[in-house]
């Protein structure tokens, strides 16, 4: 079975008005869980940001950044623990700076890497996230 070819639009980098978009959508997500203005689906939009990165960074062989996903990981989850016993969505401040490695990261694959690597992830997240019904557990990876 011969694969389809990649199209122009696949090979290139995302153009930037849609890099900033999608960019935007996960500082504001950050920007509003630290100052105590979070929910479900913000904490949501970061860890999808999050395993985006990940896999992206898990094709190039980027090893280098693999303890910051995991603090970044750890981080976004005990939001969540804290959201579920306290009724408070918000991110301490020693976990925003792993958090805004993450998303340096991925603007940086945003404005350099060619579209197909990013669907690659985007597909490898959503059959994920099908199959188990929750985000990974990046230490089980």
């Amino acid at each position: 079975m011969r694969r389809t070819p990649l199209t122009r639009e696949q090979l290139l980098p995302i153009a930037p008005g849609k890099a900033r978009t999608l960019s935007l959508k996960s500082h504001l997500a950050l920007a509003a869980l630290r100052q105590g203005h979070g929910n479900a689906d913000l904490a949501s939009e970061l860890l999808k940001t999050l395993y985006l990165t990940f896999f992206v960074n898990e094709a190039e062989r980027l090893d280098e950044l693999f303890e910051t996903f995991l603090a970044a990981e750890l981080a976004l989850k005990a939001c969540i623990h804290h959201a579920i016993t306290a009724d408070e969505w918000r991110l301490d401040a020693s976990h925003c700076e792993v958090i805004e490695a993450v998303l340096r990261a991925y603007d940086a694959q945003l404005m350099s890497l060619p579209l197909h690597k990013i669907e690659a992830a985007n597909l490898r997240l959503g059959r994920m996230l099908e199959k188990q019904g929750s985000f990974p557990d990046l230490a089980e990876m």
